[in-house]
């Protein structure tokens, strides 16, 4: 008998660009529903992995849903996902903005002029994703952080051999925790008892590609039993910026949200670039691993990582448009290959 393959899903970090993967995942689905495949995406995917807003997804898509008359179901819909990036989000960063001109008067030493507040935000993924534990996930998940006070990579995952259990809204919360934009994150572990005090991985791991092969390869599976299906949040080739510019932000300018955190922009962007030529050139060795990788350039959006202007949704919808439109046949061929997982998380 055929084995079947493992899928394995892996979600870039992008703030408010988070809505293209959403919109691919939404294509994606329909051609599921097309092949009578109507499960709920998790029953599909045997490991979902993101950083940062591509953490949030994940999240959304593996923790039990709060409602327990919805047994089985994820907390978030893609439908949910969506809303979220392109309604609650903006809300909640246009009263954020509100609040700008207080912040600066009262706390002139303070972080007065970071990108979002945290505790609307934290609301909001309690409300959504519940007090679920991650070992309670409805497949295997990781999302990445970074804990400063033991300064470590965090892998937060749902299996708990190694002792480290989270709770699922608090790992959307460590894993979205971008430097100048929020507070560090404040996050239990589950299984020690420990406060640890975590910031995303954005700098370093904002395509977590090659994190979700490594804990494929951890949980046993074999390569060529793989297929990686890895969503970008675009790639921004318009953000130039000039020499006279870049002399001009000093050392404060560099962290700025009002600036567009030019140095974590960087990373990230950096980050991302490489880790996508090495994969193609890592993954075309590995005998048997398949990889598709759904990612283009940007329009010119501006600095703002977490803005959702009605205009520049407008053009995060377009470009998921045209990648859905380029990519119909990997996404066929995807489809008729996702066979409805029948065993436990991570087996």
């Amino acid at each position: 008998m055929k084995n079947r393959k493992r899928i394995i899903l892996s979600i870039d970090g992008g703030g408010a660009q988070g809505l293209i993967p959403i919109r691919l995942l939404r294509g994606l689905e329909g051609k599921l529903y097309e092949r009578g495949k109507s499960e709920p995406l998790h029953r599909y995917f045997d490991l979902i992995c993101g950083t940062s807003s591509g953490g949030l997804i994940a999240a959304g898509l593996t923790a039990p849903n709060p409602d327990r008359t919805k047994h089985g179901q994820p907390a978030m819909t893609l439908s949910d996902l969506q809303n979220f990036f392109e309604l609650d989000a903006r809300e909640l960063y246009i009263n954020n903005r509100r609040h700008w001109l207080y912040r600066c008067l009262y706390h002139p030493f303070g972080q007065f002029n970071k990108g979002i507040q945290e505790r609307p935000v934290e609301q909001a993924i309690k409300q959504r994703v519940g007090w679920s534990a991650l070992s309670c996930s409805l497949t295997s998940v990781l999302m990445t952080a970074y804990d400063l006070k033991n300064r470590r990579v965090v892998s937060l995952r749902n299996d708990t051999t190694e002792h480290d259990d989270y709770y699922f809204w608090q790992a959307v919360r460590a894993t979205t925790s971008s430097p100048s934009w929020f507070e560090p994150a404040r996050v239990e572990n589950l299984a020690t008892g420990d406060e640890e005090i975590m910031i995303d991985a954005t700098g370093f791991l904002n395509d977590p590609v090659l994190a979700a092969y490594a804990e494929a390869r951890r949980h046993g599976w074999d390569p060529e039993d793989i297929i990686i299906l890895s969503l970008g949040n675009g790639n921004p080739v318009e953000e130039k910026h000039s020499f006279s510019e870049a002399i001009s932000w000093g050392t404060r300018g560099w962290v700025s949200p009002e600036e567009g955190t030019p140095l974590l922009s960087s990373y990230m962007h950096g980050q991302t670039a490489s880790t996508g030529q090495y994969a193609d050139v890592l993954f075309a060795d590995m005998p048997g691993v398949e990889y598709i990788r759904l990612n283009a350039d940007l329009p010119h959006f501006g600095s703002d990582l977490y803005s959702m202007r009605p205009g520049e949704v407008l053009k995060l919808n377009r470009v998921a448009d045209d990648l859905l439109s380029s990519h119909q046949d990997d996404l066929n061929k995807l489809a008729d290959l996702m066979e409805e997982r029948q065993d436990g998380p991570g087996f």
